[in-house]
This record gives C-alpha cells, structure tokens and sequence, in this order.
C-alpha cells in the first residue's frame, strides 16, 4: 500500500440549512469539487421541539443525477421519498439514495427523537453519478447499525 500524507486542511465553513446550522468542508472557495465527490455536510444538531415534528428538518426537496449517502452517529433520521420509501435509521446506520432521473424526499428528525430534543450527528456525501447512467430509476436502501 503505497503511504500518503495529507498534503492540506480545509475549513468547513458553516452553512444554514433548512434553519439548521451545518459544517461544509466541500465544496468550499479553495476546492469545487472532487470527483466525484460533490458535497460533504456535517451536522450535529439538537433536534427542534418549538417545531411541528413534521415540519422539522428538511422538507421536501427535489434531486437528480447523484447520490446522497448518509452516515447516522447519534439520533437518526426519518426518509420519505415520492417512490414510497419511507423509513427511519438511527445511530449506527447509513441511507443511500440514488437520485437518477430525479426523486423528491425530506430528511425530518424521527417523532422520538424529536420529542425529547435530541441530539442528532450525521455526515452525508454526495457522489456523483457517472453521465451514462444518471437517467437510471432512482433507488433507496438503508442500512441499520445491526445489518
């Protein structure tokens, strides 16, 4: 295995999301991208109980020609999508959802999760999808910490 060093640190700026505060270390001023990686966030957020749990999170929101892949710390996240998926994944689970031709989902804080306040921490990537096949029927999986 040939040894690499880091060769640079970036910051990650702070963006709002959906009213929530979210670390962005990609794309950032110094680097666009890199494929095919487009997207990094970072959150680790107390779950809003002055909010509607449904209107908690990310509400609905349209993608297309890429994959969000979510990593699940600490809480969780409930996912509805308009092809019917709808699922929860706590802590130690992941979600992978492939865009293709184009979905429409939310990404809302899980009703228990939700009532108590609790803390939440995720990391989702956003991998690009080769030009070939960014047409391809759009899918989700989700993984749980025992699978």
């Amino acid at each position: 295995m040939k040894n690499r060093s880091v060769s640079r640190l970036l910051y990650a700026h702070q963006v709002d999301m959906g009213g929530m505060p979210i670390r962005q270390p990609l794309p950032t001023q110094q680097v666009e991208q890199i494929d095919p990686f487009l997207l990094l966030h970072h959150a680790n957020i107390k779950a809003p109980t002055h909010i509607e749990p449904d209107h908690a999170g990310i509400g609905p929101h349209p993608h297309r020609g890429f994959s969000p892949v979510t990593f699940i710390f600490q809480g969780g996240v409930h996912h509805r999508d308009s092809r019917g998926n709808d699922s929860v994944i706590y802590a130690g689970g992941a979600q992978w959802m492939n865009a293709g031709m184009g979905i429409i989902h939310s990404e809302r804080p899980p009703h228990d999760i939700h009532e108590i306040g609790g803390r939440q921490e995720i990391i989702q990537l956003w991998i690009n999808t080769p030009a070939k096949n960014k047409m391809y029927q759009p899918m989700y999986c989700s993984l749980s910490a025992e699978d």
